[in-house]
């Protein structure tokens, strides 16, 4: 038997506190015969106390409409456990009743509520809705209210569920709309000053094309776990979780409990109150009881540090972090601020890297590393990111591969950093084409560079020197044939002809713009004026 011949309005919602990330859980117990009948057993809802239970129980011939009606029953919580539960027939009637939850009154502290299914009116088919009970808190007796306004809540099936965060500002609302997925699907509305907001679909990563039934909200509203066949699950109706990711609308993808929560029948209306977990189930294959069961804590996420290596020189990029997670639920995912999704990172520059990780239940940890570098020193060789020229000319590349004003602007950077440092720029040409030409082609380029940092980029002109060599300074490469480092000379690059990619990269890697430390006491009061003439591009030969 399907849960649509079980129970004809579905409604859950608790404020207690609970866990929002589950790991584990110990081996359910059922509930013993003082709660759990040959009826339906379901809806659980603690008061805010935690010391009485409310819950729905169907399919019972003592309830008021008869065996097919649904009432509200309490127990009372005693030192040997859960007292005999009793109908609350003060707002049980012919109609199918339910407690959505109970707690204290915002606005008055001296005063109790009861959210209920709204099943107060003169027709079956009243438009659902909460309904609000109240009494003060000497009484007993419960006095029906008033309901939510929520626009646009007018359902015309029979089966709806709601939950009501903690802080009483959202409704998640599950229920067969007119933008349904499939059968019912979770929607909310929102309280401002204006109200309650129109129902809106919570999105199509949480909702299938199956039914979405029985939603519960963790208390800091990060997470809503929900039942649903529609996610290939155990069996007839899992139990699932799922994270928001900032807006109401946008949620990660379910996740199902798992083998000890779910079964191959049907399970339905969880929550979490502390660490323990209650739902309803029929497990045993008969009717639904209430079950229960405690979260196992996670392991907590530890991020052990290996070794961070600092850069060999001043402006290198061979500084490295290494890690390694100590504890934490797998898989895990990485994320640095330089863009890496790797455990480990290397080639780096000097600077601040942030790394956050994220493991498998949602913890999250974050950490900030240093990568420090030597002191500058004069004559020392700067290694600039990659600027890159067009073939012939001293146009700056900027493409999907190279960004050669993202480069210079880290130049204009290290300026920023070590406002005494004064550079020479120099530009190399490959071993390609006439060695006079080459010699200018490289002078020019080396002027690009310093045109575009002093114009565009405010960097004072008296701290650059461009400088071009030509094609007189090849540079050096790791050949993993020798195993050791050759120098990229033209009759070392014209043995690699037969590989058309790697003759390229060769002579690319000759085509380079670097540095060189020239001095370290820049003092503008006392500098004398640059040369107008690096301004000036040459007019190359044909």
């Amino acid at each position: 038997m399907d849960f649509k011949a079980r129970l004809f309005i579905l409604c859950f919602i608790v404020f207690n506190y609970g866990w929002t990330q589950i790991y584990e859980f110990t081996t359910p117990l059922r509930f013993g015969t003082t709660l759990n009948t040959s009826a339906d057993e379901s809806n659980a809802v603690f008061s805010a106390e935690g010391n009485m239970l409310y819950f729905v129980r169907t399919f019972d011939p003592k309830n008021t409409g008869g065996i097919y009606d649904q009432d509200i029953w309490v127990s009372k919580k005693t030192n040997e456990g859960w007292g005999t539960p009793y109908a609350l027939k003060s707002l049980n009637n012919k109609l199918h009743n339910a407690v959505v939850s109970e707690g204290v009154n915002p606005a008055d502290s001296s005063q109790r509520l009861l959210y209920l299914i709204s099943s107060y009116g003169t027709e079956r088919d009243l438009e659902k809705g909460i309904t609000i009970a109240t009494r003060e808190n000497q009484d007993t007796n419960w006095l029906v209210k008033k309901k939510l306004d929520i626009p646009g809540l007018d359902i015309d099936g029979k089966y709806v569920g709601y939950t009501v965060s903690r802080d009483q500002q959202v409704v998640i609302v599950s229920y067969e709309g007119a933008g349904s997925e499939g059968e019912e699907d979770l929607y909310y509305s929102m309280f401002s000053n204006d109200g309650w907001s129109e129902l809106e679909h919570l999105g199509s990563t949480i909702n299938s094309p199956g039914f979405e039934i029985s939603p519960f909200l963790s208390p800091n509203n990060d997470t809503l776990y929900f039942s649903s066949n529609g996610f290939k699950g155990q069996g007839d109706a899992d139990i699932y979780y799922s994270v928001r990711k900032g807006k109401w609308n946008s949620w990660s993808k379910p996740i199902n409990l798992g083998k000890t929560i779910n079964t191959p029948n049907f399970d339905a209306y969880f929550s979490l109150i502390d660490n323990q977990a209650i739902w309803s189930s029929n497990r045993d294959g008969k009717d639904l009881d209430l079950w229960t069961a405690w979260a196992i804590e996670p392991p907590e996420l530890i991020l052990k540090v290996n070794e961070i290596k600092h850069t060999s020189e001043f402006q290198g990029a061979d500084g490295m972090i290494d890690i390694d997670i100590e504890s934490g639920v797998k898989p895990y995912k990485y994320q640095w601020s330089n863009g890496m999704t790797t455990q480990d990172i290397g080639s780096l520059r000097k600077g601040s890297y942030k790394l956050q990780i994220t493991d498998s239940i949602g913890q999250k940890i974050s950490r900030i590393f240093e990568i420090n570098e030597p002191e500058a020193q004069e004559q020392h060789i700067i290694r600039f990111p990659n600027i890159q020229y067009e073939f012939n000319k001293w146009t700056f590349i900027n493409d999907s591969t190279v960004n050669s004003y993202d480069s210079l602007k880290s130049v204009a950077k290290l300026l920023g950093d070590y406002p005494n440092l004064m550079i020479e720029l120099i530009s190399h040409t490959d071993s390609r084409g006439e060695e006079t030409r080459n010699q200018m082609l490289s002078e020019n380029r080396a002027k690009a560079c310093y045109k575009y940092l002093v114009q565009e980029l405010n960097i004072d002109p008296r701290r650059i020197i461009p400088v071009g060599k030509g094609e007189s300074e090849p540079a050096m490469w790791f050949d993993p044939m020798q195993n050791k480092m050759i120098k990229l000379n033209e009759e070392f690059i014209q043995s690699k002809k037969e590989n058309d990619v790697l003759f390229e990269y060769l002579h690319q890697l000759n085509r380079r713009t670097e540095g060189k430390v020239l001095r370290l006491d820049f003092n503008p009061k006392t500098a004398t004026e640059a040369p107008a003439s690096y301004m000036e591009f040459q007019i190359l030969p044909k």
